[in-house]
């Protein structure tokens, strides 16, 4: 039953990792920039972006914790033979939250980071349905960025990603360099919006 369920991962492990990982830190040091990543197929709802960015960045030591619909066998089989990494059902223990919008875990909850380690925080990988450097549909919630790695400011246009974290970006309840990154998929596209990106929604 496992065998069946399993997928391919990266097709050449090595390389594939690496430039996957090197997609992620351009649009990490770029917020709203967005950038192709489909170095792996997406598992049944998973887009590819989203299955990369986990194979890339997750190993044995990055407890995952997947909201309700990626929590099925198929991708947490995959996810444990591809990348090792332990699935959580209590996401404060979770370095990294696969989600969608509305299915988010409570955000005040999850790790933020220590004053002195801030890297040891979560970082959401939040699935979207739209996500767009215009407008291109009334549906969609227009974000203007700006801080380091940007330019002035640069829009990005996303459907919505729900109320929680819409608050949460433009409210950064968390003293800085304490917060939470986040990275956004569509199908094989990616962007971020890191903890040090200011967000207004225009």
């Amino acid at each position: 039953m496992t065998d069946a369920l399993l997928k391919p991962g990266f097709s050449q492990p090595v390389a594939d990792a690496q430039q996957a990982f090197r997609v992620l830190l351009k649009v990490m040091s770029e917020p709203g920039v967005i950038r192709q990543l489909q170095q792996a197929e997406g598992i049944e709802c998973l887009a590819p972006a989203g299955m990369t960015a986990l194979l890339a960045l997750c190993d044995q030591t990055t407890p995952i914790w997947l909201a309700p619909v990626f929590n099925s066998a198929a991708i947490r089989t995959n996810l444990n033979f591809h990348a090792g990494a332990p699935l959580v059902s209590d996401a404060q223990q979770a370095d990294f939250v696969l989600s969608v919008a509305g299915e988010l875990p409570p955000l005040e909850q999850l790790k933020a980071g220590e004053p002195e380690y801030p890297d040891r925080s979560c970082t959401l990988i939040v699935q979207l349905e739209q996500l767009e450097d215009t407008p291109a549909g009334a549906e969609l919630v227009e974000l203007e960025l700006s801080g380091p790695g940007i330019p002035g400011r640069r829009r990005l246009c996303v459907s919505h990603p729900g109320a929680d974290l819409l608050s949460y970006l433009t409210e950064r309840p968390h003293p800085f360099p304490l917060g939470l990154d986040l990275i956004l998929v569509c199908g094989e596209r990616v962007t971020a919006i890191p903890r040090t990106t200011d967000v207004e929604v225009i």
